[in-house]
């Protein structure tokens, strides 16, 4: 398997991204919220199907903002509305950018995991000439033993 990762960034380029995504934080700071377990599970929120539902109740409250009681104010919702539309903007910008990293992240693990593959199997054709060797690759069957699946443990086989 041809590797995936061809180029890889800078380390500056990778600490200058991560500052980048938290100072883009920053501003919503006063603006955070943190919901307890209860409020997540406990409450009635627009989740899938409902938010063309609450459009609709919008639109007709802006319409008929007398039909509603004295003190709500239909554009109390549509601007809740806008608000989290602009939230959904925000959600889906670091979708993207989360969907890039993992790809490129899954890559990188795939080219260590081919690299850690192939210098394994050539250690274990040298141990058998080299003591330290022998003795080093000691924690690697270890490893093996402890964590690998049987197809792995099977593919390199510990030194006799």
């Amino acid at each position: 398997m041809p590797k995936l990762v061809t180029t890889i960034p800078s380390a500056a380029i990778i600490t200058a991204f991560t500052t980048a995504v938290n100072n883009a934080l920053t501003p919503l700071n006063p603006f955070k919220i943190n919901l307890t377990n209860e409020q997540k599970t406990g409450t009635r929120s627009m989740a899938e199907g409902r938010e063309g539902y609450a459009r609709l109740v919008s639109r007709i409250a802006n319409q008929f903002p007398n039909s509603l009681s004295r003190v709500d104010v239909p554009t109390e919702l549509s601007g809740l509305l806008d608000y989290y539309n602009g939230l959904e903007a925000n959600r889906m910008a670091l979708l993207q950018a989360m969907e890039t990293i993992e790809e490129m992240q899954l890559a990188a693990a795939t080219d260590v995991m081919t690299l850690v593959d192939r210098y394994a199997a050539s250690l274990q054709i040298s141990r058998g000439n080299e003591g330290a060797l022998d003795l080093a690759m000691g924690e690697v069957d270890q490893w093996n033993k402890r964590y690998a699946n049987k197809k792995e443990a099977d593919e390199i086989p510990p030194a006799e």
